[in-house]
């Protein structure tokens, strides 16, 4: 970018307001002012204005108030990151566009001091993104809050409107009204919480905890998802970006797994609304259960999901969710069978084991499925390190995964989903948002730069550094055959799908001429159904009385 005549011209405007102080000198400060055509040294004005009293006017700076001083250091902190940008060489893509929707309102929520969803984790990922200058690379949108009616799309508006209104202080009123007392599941022994309606707790320890804000939260980060899928269906852009999505447990009408709307459900549907075809792929460590389940009849979206299958540890107690083995295929003696694929793995899985599986296995997909759009949750959980996690995955494989759909240059939304490292669910977040804007970043976080640097800095913290090498923390138990015979038994499996009939849309029909198709169906069943009955008296006289 270097010798450009305008080297910025293909980045906007500037985030930051530009201001600069007055240049006004403070009173009794030796400047000499002029007033009147003369000047004079003590402040005052020698001219022919004077104040009641009789002497002249002094002339102040007003004092620079806090805004004025916070606009100050927003403009010097935007210069420094624009040097950088240009050091770096940040661009927009060439040939594309991608989008990055998100609204700040979600980084305060607070599940719970011990419970490992930690929303400030997109605090430190927008502070990378913005102090790397990313976000001169693509367009950024304000998300607004999605709404009843289109959360209601997939889920169970009773378990909506519970959603709508749930809080700390409304959640035991809530549990005696007959609407919702009928969800409440029913106790076990082996239950360590109390849980309320739709598996909602208030109780220490629960996994769907009822928390201040919530309501704000859920619906923030479903609207973020539905306007980012909205500008990949309506051409706006090729690929589109919500860190905050991806909350892949949800069920229709049930929370699970840290997760309550399932956004990435509803995407897809705005997008079958377009396209005959999506594919979900899925890198959280945990099974995608709560996608699979919603499309298992659909065979106009695969669902495809990489996860820590088996035990958890000597207790014999199953990685949640427990689902996912590679004989789950979609439910079967329907039309979605073979449209779903697992690909479970074993814990401690490396690097070059894992971009085997991927490469091998999404290609493959691919090409027997042939999407018209992708869905990438790109759970940071899978990552080394990680407080929930058994892989030893570092962040640019992680990152692998996105490069590598990205190439398949199909329309593709970016998701968010689990991690519970934040320091490292930011490092991969930001790599992965450089990759989408086809922009590469240095080694050395801009600790300068970011509000927060000390979650960067140290060795425990990764010395500073974007890819700090993760030291193996779990032992690998995947063998690279039985890997092998994983990929084998999938591409067996793909067949039923390469030869699968496929749904044509040419476009989509109008409402009139939906109405007018409905119409002549009904007709012609109405036609039918007096027919049938014309020849069933005819067969049976007898039935009509006439033998009496």
């Amino acid at each position: 970018m270097a010798g450009s005549n305008n080297p910025r011209a293909d980045v906007q405007a500037s985030i930051v307001q530009q201001w600069s102080p007055p240049n006004r000198p403070s009173p009794g400060s030796g400047s000499r002012t002029p007033v009147n055509g003369h000047t004079h040294d003590d402040g005052y004005a020698n001219g022919d204005d004077y104040t009641c009293d009789g002497r002249p006017p002094r002339i102040e700076t007003p004092p620079m108030t806090e805004d004025d001083e916070l606009r100050w250091q927003d403009e010097q902190l935007n210069r420094k990151i624009m040097q950088q940008v240009e050091d770096n060489g940040i661009a927009r893509p060439k040939g594309y566009k991608v989008s990055y929707h998100y609204n700040s309102t979600v980084e305060d929520m607070h599940f719970g001091r011990t419970h490992p969803m930690k929303p400030w984790r997109l605090t430190l990922a927008k502070h990378l993104i913005l102090g790397y200058g990313l976000q001169y690379a693509m367009d950024t949108h304000e998300a607004l809050p999605a709404s009843k009616e289109q959360v209601c799309a997939f889920h169970d508006p009773d378990y909506v409107d519970f959603l709508s209104e749930v809080a700390p202080e409304t959640f035991d009123r809530l549990c005696q009204n007959p609407k919702f007392a009928k969800a409440v599941p029913p106790p076990h022994d082996a239950d360590s919480v109390y849980l309320g309606p739709y598996n909602l707790s208030t109780s220490p320890g629960a996994d769907c905890p009822v928390f201040a804000d919530m309501s704000t939260y859920l619906f923030l980060y479903t609207g973020a998802t539905l306007a980012a899928s909205h500008q990949l269906t309506t051409g706006q852009s090729d690929i589109a970006v919500n860190w905050s999505g991806g909350l892949h447990h949800a069920h229709k009408s049930e929370a699970s797994g840290f997760c309550y709307i399932n956004d990435i459900v509803l995407s897809i549907l705005e997008m079958l609304k377009v396209w005959p075809r999506v594919l979900y792929i899925d890198i959280d460590v945990h099974h995608g259960d709560g996608v699979e389940e919603a499309f298992q009849r659909q065979p106009r979206v695969m669902t495809l999901s990489f996860h820590r299958f088996g035990t958890y540890d000597d207790t014999g107690h199953k990685f949640f969710p427990g689902t996912g083995d590679i004989t789950d295929i979609g439910l079967r003696s329907t039309h979605g069978e073979h449209f779903a694929l697992n690909v479970p793995i074993s814990s401690g899985i490396d690097d070059r084991q894992y971009n085997y599986l991927f490469t091998s296995v999404v290609g493959q997909a691919v090409k027997a499925f042939n999407p018209s759009a992708i869905v990438l949750q790109c759970g940071a959980d899978s990552l080394g390190g990680d407080r929930l996690g058994q892989f030893n995955i570092n962040i640019k494989q992680h990152g692998e995964c996105v490069r590598f759909v990205k190439s398949l240059n199909v329309p593709l939304l970016l998701l968010g989903g689990g991690g519970y490292t934040a320091r490292n669910v930011a490092r991969a977040w930001c790599h992965e948002t450089a990759l989408a804007t086809d922009n590469e970043l240095p080694d050395a976080i801009p600790l300068d730069f970011i509000p927060r640097p000390e979650a960067f800095q140290g060795r425990g913290h990764g010395d500073g550094k974007l890819f700090p090498a993760f030291v193996r923390s779990h032992p690998n138990y995947c063998s690279n055959s039985d890997l092998e015979n994983m990929v084998k038994k999938i591409d067996w499996d793909l067949r039923y799908v390469a030869n699968s009939p496929w749904v044509q849309m040419d476009q989509l029909p109008r409402r009139s001429m939906v109405e007018s198709i409905t119409d002549e169906i009904d007709e012609d069943r109405k036609h039918n159904r007096a027919e049938k009955d014309r020849r069933q008296k005819e067969r049976d006289p007898a039935g009509r009385g006439e033998l009496r």
